[in-house]
């Protein structure tokens, strides 16, 4: 009897060592990372001033602002005193030198800079979809291309329906008055840009803010085409028609075209 006891308590330590080896076996291996089955990170939301691509963008912007500035700052200062000045005729010295064609090109193409940028901004807020499938690369050279173009085709209708309505003289005020206004968008939209990307403008603000530059750009614009084309009564119709053909109806065309757009890159991609 003492000798199966013995052995029947034997069998049962085994048992319980056994048992005890694998639960520390167990136990070792729950602590001991596992490098192949880890924990699945979340990935960081997208920020316009983590992406090399802005930084770039706004850097070049600064370049040609400061190139600007330092070597044509008279013939800017000159050009925004003017600009609410209205000469019936034109003298010798406001004809434009290659030098400051080349400043005012300069800072007309920083302004489609900027403009396209302000979509990619608007885009990346209100199409998460758009931003996830589609190269940042590819949106951001479209959306500034595309604000290229409008440019370029607002400046050869206004040339070529001045041309044939209009006078030289009124003409050629009207598109350097144009460019004008197109560089002092540029100017008040920097500012902007820089508080979008660089200290998270909410975009509630950043929209309310380029909307109200871009009316205010439209109001001197209206005022300009007053002043400049149709400073009589009888003109306003004329004026209503002029103003809305060449300037705002292109606007919601742009809008529509860059939403049509969008639509065929999520399809593509």
């Amino acid at each position: 009897m003492n000798d199966v006891c013995r052995t029947g308590f034997r069998e049962i330590q085994q048992l319980e060592q056994e048992q005890q080896a694998r639960l520390d076996s167990a136990l070792i291996r729950s602590i001991q990372p596992d490098r192949e089955a880890g924990m699945q990170g979340e990935p960081l939301p997208y920020l316009l001033r983590s992406d090399w691509l802005v930084t770039l963008c706004l850097f070049l912007c600064f370049l040609l602002y400061s190139y600007a500035l330092r070597n044509g700052k008279k013939y800017l200062a000159q050009r925004f005193r003017n600009f609410f000045q209205h000469k019936q005729r034109g003298s010798l010295f406001d004809e434009p030198v290659g030098s400051e064609v080349r400043y005012t090109l300069t800072m007309g193409g920083v302004t489609c800079i900027l403009g396209g940028f302000c979509l990619y901004d608007y885009f990346s807020d209100n199409s998460s979809l758009l931003f996830q499938i589609v190269p940042h690369s590819l949106l951001l050279g479209i959306y500034v291309t595309t604000i290229f173009l409008l440019v370029s085709f607002k400046w050869i209708s206004y040339s070529f329906i001045n041309w044939i309505f209009f006078d030289k003289e009124r003409n050629r005020s009207w598109i350097r008055s144009w460019f004008d206004l197109q560089i002092g968008t540029g100017v008040l939209l920097f500012p902007v840009v820089l508080l979008i990307v660089y200290f998270d403008l909410k975009p509630d603000i950043a929209k309310t803010l380029v909307v109200i530059i871009l009316c205010f750009a439209k109001i001197l614009l209206f005022y300009k085409c007053i002043k400049n084309f149709f400073n009589h009564f009888h003109g306003c119709l004329h004026l209503i028609l002029y103003f809305c053909t060449l300037e705002i109806i292109p606007d919601l065309l742009l809008w529509k075209g860059i939403n049509y757009i969008n639509h065929i890159l999520i399809l593509n991609f």
